[in-house]
């Protein structure tokens, strides 16, 4: 059956094209026993209006906001889905739609909340954001939630909000992969350690998820019987990243590999080289410029890959296809995570 149009319902109803458009996009007046003939024809025919064109032709300026960790140096891996935002908010515009960015230091809650409201200040028709801090992102989303602003997770989600979707890869998933990989090269009665490089950690949600994970494998199938310690290193300033590990490898001489469950992996890779230490594994998150370094030198063992620019692009254009084309959207978007060595880093665009 062919695809009824506007002409065709005009036709139809003894109408002109005028008339059938003004009804079926709801501008202008008709009198009620035509607006009703019409309707019944295009609920006959099951039209299907053109969103895309519809929206290409409104006027209406729609503005969504980002909220993510500042990129900086330290924090590099938070450019990649930064990038992907902004090209998907290029590629959108002709839609009259605008990105507005925002950004917070990096597990600062108060700084966090500072930007939260600035962004409920602006009153954005959607927001895409990263939950890092659990405690903080519920409150904002309870606040989004009571003003009808619908809101994009990416890198983590809160399953108990009202989130409209989550793209990006699952964190518990990903520490069972990455313990899977430890466990392969690992003795068997070697123990490991697991490195949070975060403060206040209980309130980050991504970290604790990938923790989780990482134990859980070794709990159900994994075949490395030995400790699994954790330890929290609430700042990566290489002088307490000695301090901490010395103390931990002074009294654990029987650690074999260390997984990091972010991304700052080079900092603890620096670490092991300049206290001579080759013979440990290390695995961790992300194939960051810094980190591909000492994955190219072999002292990083393993890199997961989240595609974090892919999380970010498709994040702005399910809040275009969700606020302005009225699409039904999958709530949840789980992207694979990449096993990267030194010989796949080779073919892989970090």
């Amino acid at each position: 059956m062919a695809k009824i149009r506007i002409k065709d319902i005009a036709e139809q109803a003894g109408v002109s094209v005028g008339t059938v458009d003004r009804v079926l996009h709801n501008r202008g007046e008709v009198a009620e026993e035509t607006k009703n003939k019409i309707l019944e024809i295009a609920k006959v025919n099951n039209y299907q209006p053109n969103l895309i064109a519809r929206a290409l032709t409104s006027k209406k300026r729609c503005v969504f906001a980002s909220l993510l960790p500042t990129p900086t140096e330290e924090d590099i891996f938070w450019k990649r889905p930064l990038v992907g935002i902004s090209e998907a908010a290029a590629e959108l515009e002709q839609f009259h739609l605008k990105v507005e960015n925002f950004f917070f230091e990096h597990y600062n809650e108060q700084d966090f909340i500072k930007q939260t409201e600035a962004i409920l200040e602006l009153n954005p028709s959607g927001v895409v954001f990263s939950p890092i801090l659990s405690k903080e992102s519920s409150e904002f989303c309870q606040k989004l939630d009571q003003r009808g602003i619908p809101y994009v997770f990416i890198e983590s989600k809160l399953d108990k909000s009202n989130y409209l979707a989550y793209v990006g890869s699952d964190g518990f998933h990903g520490g069972r992969v990455a313990a899977n990989l430890v466990d392969f090269g690992v003795p068997e009665n070697g123990d490991i350690l697991i490195i949070n490089l975060a403060k206040n950690l209980e309130n980050v949600l991504h970290l604790n998820q990938r923790t989780q994970g990482f134990l859980s494998y070794f709990m159900d199938k994994g075949k490395n019987q030995g400790l699994k310690i954790s330890i929290e290193i609430p700042k990566s300033d290489p002088e307490i990243i000695q301090e901490k590990l010395d103390s931990v490898l002074k009294k654990n001489k029987n650690i074999k590999a260390i997984f990091i469950t972010g991304s700052k992996v080079y900092k603890i890779a620096k670490y092991l080289i300049s206290n001579e230490l080759s013979n440990i594994i290390l695995v961790g998150f992300d194939p960051i410029e810094q980190n591909i370094k000492y994955l190219n030198q072999g002292t990083i063992n393993f890199l997961i890959g989240q595609h974090p620019y892919q999380q970010g692009f498709k994040a702005v254009r399910k809040l275009f296809e969700y606020v302005l084309l009225n699409n039904e959207l999958t709530k949840d978007e789980f992207l694979p995570v990449d096993i990267i060595n030194q010989e796949s880093i080779k073919l892989y665009e970090a």
